[in-house]
Parts: C-alpha cells; structure tokens; sequence
C-alpha cells in the first residue's frame, strides 16, 4: 500500500476504529461485562478490520466496505470527537475531562448550528477558512485550559489544529475539525445530565463520564449535587 493510498484510506480507517468502540462500549454496557485494556483492544482491532474487509472482492452483494457506507451516513468526525471518543474509551483518570468542557462545547453548538444554517445573515461557519482570528482564539482555549492545568483539554484542541493546519481530513474549515453533530448532541446531553443529577465521581462513572448507576447517586441523596 503506497502512502496516497494509506492517506486515501484513513477516514474509513477513523470510522471503524469509532465505530468499534461505540459498538463494544453498548455492548458492554447492555451485557454488564468487563474486559481489560488488551482484550478490549483486540475486540476493536478486529471489529475494525471486518468493518475495512473489501466483501465485494469475494462475490458480496455490497461493494463497499461496510465501513463506506457507515461514512456516508455520518459523514467524517471531527477530530476533537475521534480524541474524545478514543482517548476517554481507555478509562484512565488522565483522560478525564474538566466539568466545563461539555458545557462549553454545548454553549458552542447552540450558538453556532443556528447561524452556520442559514437563519440569519451571520455566518460564523466562515470564519474557519483561515481567520487568522478565529485560529487564535482557538489556541487562546487551549492556553487558557493550559495553565489552568487542564493539560488533556489542551492537548486536544492543540492536534486538533495542527490536523487542520496540514489537511487532514477533505475539509479545510476548522469548524469541521472542532465540532460535529454528533459531539453537540453528546456535549449537551451530558451538560443537561451534569447540571440535574452533578457530575459522577471517578468510582461511579463509566469512561464515558457518565453515571454508572443513576438508583446508586439517589439512594445516597446525590440525586442534585
């Protein structure tokens, strides 16, 4: 496989990979079933390549990887979600988010899918095709989470432009790499789940951040804070 191939390939890479650990992680959770980090790690590499096998070369109905057509459906993630899902997958408090981050992020959404839609004459959309600007006050986030020693949040955002910067997805607007709407859904979600029942401690709370049992919190009297 040459290196324009290997680069072709990497979206329907990214996308099973996610898919994957999102099935594995339903399935886990609908099962009640526990597996450790290698485990866990071969189930998905194996989930992975099912989901890139090339059926159709073997007399298939489909022609496309399944893959393809998960793609096609959710478009590419930005690459703020692909961290989020993949690095928090792991369980490890060093991946544990900061309480504002969903919040922010929901905020974010809620003010910029409007306008980006067309429902006025304000388009913030445009402001992610190099806006100097707007890239600035994207690093001044990661700054800000920098020294208030929220290091994974920084990080995130960090690789997050530098995969911009360097094209790494089709698109070239930054917002597309920051933001999806499936990362809006998720973040306001969670903000809604953190607000009314507070936010899960690391002994009760998946990696998805997360209440591992919602009876447990109001049996305790945590039910709101």
């Amino acid at each position: 496989m040459t290196l324009s191939t290997l680069i072709h390939q990497l979206p329907l890479i990214e996308i099973s990979l996610i898919t994957s650990i999102i099935f594995l992680h339903l399935i886990r959770a609908t099962l009640n079933i526990g597996y450790g980090l290698i485990p866990g790690l071969l189930l998905v590499s194996i989930a992975s390549l099912v989901l890139l096998a090339p059926f159709g070369a073997i007399g298939a109905p489909w022609s496309l990887p399944f893959a393809a057509y998960i793609r096609g459906v959710t478009g590419d993630l930005s690459i703020l979600s692909l961290m989020l899902i993949i690095c928090t997958w792991s369980g490890m408090n060093a991946f544990r988010i900061a309480s504002i981050t969903p919040i922010l992020i929901a905020v974010v959404a809620i003010l910029f899918y409007p306008f980006a839609l067309g429902f006025t004459m304000f388009d913030p959309y445009a402001w992610g095709y190099h806006s100097s600007i707007f890239v600035g006050t994207v690093l001044l986030v990661a700054a800000i989470y920098f020294f208030a020693k929220h290091s994974w949040e920084a990080f995130m955002i960090s690789i997050t432009v530098i995969a911009w910067s360097i094209h790494w997805h089709e698109s070239i607007n930054l917002w597309d790499y920051l933001l999806d709407p499936f990362l809006a859904v998720w973040a306001i979600g969670l903000s809604i789940r953190w607000v009314i029942w507070g936010r899960p401690q690391p002994d009760d709370a998946n990696e998805w951040g997360m209440d591992a049992s919602l009876m447990s919190r109001r049996k305790r009297g945590r039910m709101f804070g």
